[in-house]
């Protein structure tokens, strides 16, 4: 497999936590003084028209990197449509470096940014938690941060969630039915399964159904590494993580596990067994916050825009997706079909709603105070000491989420 050390150091350090979607695109800008200036020459028929391009004293200021780099946490897929949305259909994939680049597309070009780079995750980036990649590496503006992880690396790598990606994290835990008799809405029946539970290294949702009762520690096997290779070498007689809006497909209709077919798959949301950080969060490095408030100001609505935008026309960044992973030429690999399944669930699910309100984007306070308060005795169990005073409002902020952007 590629890897991408012309990039990124093997760190040393890691935190043993990994990262292991209609609304209005105006900024309100109250009273704002506006211009008008020359666009680029659009022929129509015989006649040559120059359009004119609306601009703000606050959008003119060039208050954001030139280059938006945005580090994910994991391959390109339909969770990162959003994202991927900023630049739209006509980037360029790197196949040696795993990034996407390109223009950003003129709906969302505020703050003097002119291109975007998407890097990918996970094995893209040797497994290291992205938040720990973005302290090496200050041409990173956002990366891609759990909640649960952004509290768990605050004593060493604070990071501060500025919006959301999606509304309901997608991952998940899934089995064979035939093999494995779980009942989701009874979470204790992982437990008494006795079957072993193959996760990525540090995922903290493990450490949480340990403590709930919800699994045994014996039965965490945290040796996962993206691939579908040992599902298939044991034919699905585990349980195993994932993405509801990714695996649950692939392995029900595409890849050959059981008697040299796809098979169906049950599966269950870490979200509806109680587990709810936001997922893959843009953050930035806490210590930036300040200086970077007002490219945010700009650029935060827009991200929400994008999202909203990808939702409502997903196939033109859906498209691109399959050219990009065909590019990296490795084991993660997109269909059309997946996508669209993924997208249908974005709705059905919740995973790419609003929440509890109209707005797309923002942070549930309440919600991250529970997760918080879960979180502390597993962070105990781990010695791993939060700042002095830190609380659960360290972790993120509504602070440059405009309000009246949400999917309808």
């Amino acid at each position: 497999m590629k890897r991408t050390l012309q990039r990124t150091a093997v760190l040393a350090v890691s935190l043993g936590l990994l990262a292991t979607a209609c609304g209005d695109d105006d900024d309100d800008s109250g009273d704002a003084a506006t211009t008008s200036a020359a666009g680029p020459e659009t022929t129509v028929g015989a006649e040559t028209t120059t359009p004119a391009v609306e601009t703000t004293a606050a959008t003119a200021e060039a208050v954001c990197p030139t280059n938006l780099v945005i580090q994910t946490d994991w391959w390109p897929e339909a969770e990162h449509g959003g994202t991927y949305q900023l630049i739209g259909p006509g980037g360029e994939a790197s196949e040696s470096l795993f990034t996407y680049s390109g223009p950003i597309a003129e709906a969302y070009a505020v703050g003097g940014i002119e291109t975007v780079e998407i890097r990918a995750g996970g094995d893209a980036i040797e497994f290291q938690p992205v938040q720990t990649v973005m302290a090496t590496d200050q041409d990173i503006y956002l990366g891609y941060v759990n909640t649960d992880d952004a509290i768990a690396s605050s004593g060493s790598v604070a990071v501060t969630g500025v919006a959301t990606t999606l509304e309901i994290n997608p991952q998940m835990l899934m089995w064979d039915g035939e093999q494995t008799e779980i009942d989701p809405a009874d979470p204790v029946t992982f437990k008494d399964s006795e079957a072993r539970v193959l996760h990525f290294p540090g995922v903290t949702y493990i450490d949480w159904m340990v403590s709930k009762g919800y699994l045994d520690e014996s039965q965490s096997d945290p040796n996962y590494g993206g691939s579908p290779d040992q599902w298939i070498a044991d034919a699905g007689n585990y349980i195993q993580q994932g993405f509801a809006t990714n695996e649950v497909y692939k392995y029900t209709n595409e890849i050959e596990w059981k008697d040299g077919a796809p098979a169906p798959v049950e599966y269950a949301l870490i979200d509806d067994l109680g587990w709810r950080p936001y997922p893959a969060m843009y953050s930035i490095l806490s210590d930036r916050l300040e200086d970077e408030s007002a490219c945010l100001e700009l650029l935060v609505p827009k991200l929400q825009q994008a999202w909203v935008d990808y939702f409502a026309d997903p196939e033109p960044v859906n498209g691109a997706l399959l050219e990009i992973t065909g590019t990296y030429n490795n084991y993660w690999t997109l269909t059309a079909e997946l996508n669209t399944a993924a997208n249908e669930l974005f709705a059905s699910s919740g995973i790419g709603g609003n929440g509890d309100d109209s707005t797309y984007g923002n942070f549930d306070e309440a919600r991250i105070e529970e997760l918080f308060t879960e979180l502390g005795p597993i962070l105990e169990a781990k010695a791993l000491d939060l700042p002095e005073g830190y609380t659960a409002a360290n972790a993120f902020t509504n602070e440059f989420i405009d309000d009246s952007i949400g999917v309808s």
